[in-house]
């Protein structure tokens, strides 16, 4: 699915293996050194002695004490968008992997589900630094309750900031920033209940989503309408079925990629999203996301020409920038049926599962294995952490990067 991984690419903190929970804060030079030249992702807690002095009583400890914020799924949805109440949130399996890959970098992890507990759990908790993977309990705002809490008890976190996660989530106000900085949308508009007035020029074939959710909820092959009386229909069981207003989008009958982007912004090779049905409007549907299916394929890098790959690499990282994302966001382009790179939406809460989320697919076969992937999503936060403390960053190698794209 990801291609043969090549012998170029980069894998960070592949060959140590010392570095655990309770390994003591006693790191020699020499010892030190060797980690600087041979590992990078486990010297983020680690700032280099003066002297020949020993490493005993630096600001920033060793293992750090780091919490990992989710939304535990406990109910597992249907195809068809049946039982996606908790669509959004991780999988036991999923939590599991980021957690082993954190503690594998050296740290101590707590757990810190994103629940009415969270606010208690977290002054209780003593960590240092919160990687947030948490979707939120409910509202349009609810992507940036944890970080804007973690703002307030001042806890550095990783990924975007509360601004962000509210602007992305709702996917009309994104549309309306990233065309602000030069970024083609897809022409879309929304009706709150159904009723209201839809633009003259909105043109038909046309996609109904609801305009705040995540993870495709929602969005099934029957979203396509074909006129504004199906639109509106259809709009009407949207607001009904997910309580906010629907998002009545131009139907874009070209290529679908995504592209991952990591701190920097570093924009990774596009994924090309390939139908392998005959469907007059294929669809990236909510039950594509659910278990593997023969009606999609994932082709990364994507085979597209270079003019291509720098259009849908610009789009990217200027949707990046624009929306504010910080560390680590995915964006969804599509071509338009002229063949121009339109912006779909921006996720800065990317899926994690490894092997399957397009984030770690995209990853990996850039030659970004799963924990190297954490450990980047991680080390702007440590980096933050350092900043706040007031003490010299931790010394870092700098990562290989990845080849112009």
């Amino acid at each position: 699915m990801c291609g043969k991984e090549d012998e170029d690419s980069f894998i960070f903190g592949s060959r140590f293996e010392i570095a655990r929970p309770g390994i003591s804060d006693r790191v020699d030079e020499e010892l030190f050194t060797e980690l600087l030249t041979n590992d990078y992702a486990l010297l983020w807690p680690l700032t280099l002695p003066e002297s020949n002095s020993k490493l005993t009583q630096q600001p920033m400890h060793f293992p750090l004490r780091v919490g990992l914020a989710f939304n535990l799924k406990r109910v597992s949805p249907s195809a068809g968008c049946v039982l996606d109440d908790e669509a959004e949130y991780d999988a036991p399996s999923t939590i599991d992997s980021i957690r082993s890959a954190i503690a594998s970098l050296g740290h101590v992890v707590v757990d810190l589900e994103a629940d009415a507990t969270f606010p208690h759990a977290l002054i209780a908790s003593g960590v240092d630094v919160v990687f947030n993977v948490a979707e939120g309990a409910r509202g349009r705002s609810r992507e940036s309750h944890v970080p804007a809490l973690l703002e307030l008890m001042g806890v550095p976190y990783t990924g975007s900031d509360p601004t962000c996660m509210v602007l992305t989530l709702d996917k009309h106000l994104a549309k309306r920033v990233v065309r602000e900085a030069g970024v083609n949308p897809a022409p879309a508009s929304v009706i709150p209940t159904g009723d209201e007035p839809l633009p003259a020029d909105l043109r038909y074939p046309a996609i109904v989503k609801p305009v705040a959710e995540g993870s495709s909820k929602g969005v099934l092959p029957s979203s396509v309408v074909r006129n504004e009386t199906e639109a509106r229909e259809l709009a009407r069981q949207m607001a009904r079925r997910y309580r906010q207003g629907a998002l009545v989008e131009e139907f874009l009958p070209g290529r679908e990629f995504t592209v991952g982007v990591l701190d920097g912004p570093t924009v990774l090779p596009p994924m090309e999203v390939v139908f392998t049905t005959n469907a007059e409007h294929p669809v990236y549907s909510f039950d594509h996301k659910l278990e593997p299916t023969a009606e999609v394929r994932y082709e990364v890098p994507a085979k597209i020409s270079p003019e291509l790959q720098r259009e849908i690499v610009s789009v990217a990282e200027r949707a990046f920038v624009a929306l504010g994302c910080r560390d680590v966001a995915r964006i969804d382009v599509r071509l338009d049926r002229d063949g121009k790179v339109s912006f779909i939406e921006c996720n800065p809460l990317p899926g994690l599962t490894p092997g399957w989320s397009d984030l770690c697919l995209i990853a990996q076969a850039v030659g970004i294995d799963y924990r190297s992937l954490i450990a980047r999503i991680l080390e702007p936060a440590i980096r933050r952490l350092s900043e706040e403390r007031k003490v010299p960053a931790p010394v870092t190698v700098e990562a290989p990067q990845v080849a112009a794209v």
